[in-house]
């Protein structure tokens, strides 16, 4: 019998593993090093300027630290004075688009209420320029906001463009009180009718979460699962040898795929 393969997603572009350059995050060399890892997937957080530029970093303020910057509030001249480290969207698809590997996007934008009305759609206006460059059959895109999960499946559907969406479960509930708190969680256990309204056609689940229910879930409902952030060891284990498992992201790639790929027996 052929054995099963569970995917790989190199998590911020495998950054943390390969350490940082020049002092801060470079996700263009993490991509080069996922690639020699043998990295099936780069993963990599997605956010909007003021101006409408598409940026990638994994926080909110550009890896500054600087509570007072904030990209969605900074043309994309004001965010490169203010944190220079910061790539865009176009000069990491340029590194991906040679390797082969495939683009797992988190999407940390949202088309507000009133542009939304007029017609605007930042989420497929990232994913169309994505979608320009990486095969679509090659994007994966991840958000818990059915707004973006909808939008982005009819996009597909009309487009003939054969990307996954993936509706994102688990995640802080810091600032909630308990009782929204127990309500998102309960939710989490359980997300029949959030993904139902979703229309997502997979799930991506924190590790714990996987593990107590929604790998077994997303199995007899027929979905792939791809299950975050898998760092330690015997995490890794455990979910690369699981057939349930489509994919894993880790911090750790290279790790990842030596344990998946070494022979068993």
């Amino acid at each position: 019998m052929r054995r099963h393969r569970v995917l790989v997603s190199a998590h911020r572009c495998g950054y943390i593993e390969l350490g940082t350059i020049g002092g801060h995050e470079d996700p263009v060399a993490g991509i080069a090093h996922s690639e020699r890892v043998g990295a099936d997937y780069c993963e990599f957080d997605v956010r909007r300027c003021a101006d409408g530029t598409f940026v990638v970093s994994h926080d909110a303020d550009g890896g500054t630290g600087d509570e007072s910057v904030l990209i969605q509030r900074l043309t994309w001249p004001e965010l490169q004075e203010r944190a220079p480290a910061v790539c865009t969207l176009d000069d990491v698809l340029t590194a991906l688009a040679t390797t082969g590997m495939g683009a797992h996007v988190d999407l940390k934008l949202r088309t507000p209420k009133a542009l939304w009305a007029k017609g605007e759609r930042w989420e497929i206006d990232a994913v169309r320029a994505i979608a320009a460059r990486i095969p679509a059959d090659r994007i994966v895109v991840t958000s818990g906001i059915r707004q973006t999960t909808t939008s982005l499946r009819a996009w597909g559907r009309e487009h003939d463009a054969p990307l996954v969406v993936a509706l994102a479960i688990g995640g802080s509930v810091r600032g909630m009180s308990w009782r929204m708190a127990v309500e998102r969680r309960w939710s989490e256990l359980f997300p029949q009718r959030r993904f139902r309204r979703s229309q997502a056609d997979a799930v991506a689940a924190h590790f714990a979460l996987a593990m107590i229910r929604l790998a077994r879930w997303t199995t007899h409902i027929g979905v792939p699962v791809l299950v975050w952030t898998v760092d330690s060891p015997w995490l890794q284990k455990r979910f690369l040898h699981d057939r349930r498992i489509w994919m894993i992201t880790t911090n750790h790639p290279a790790r990842a795929v030596a344990l998946r790929d070494r022979p068993q027996g």
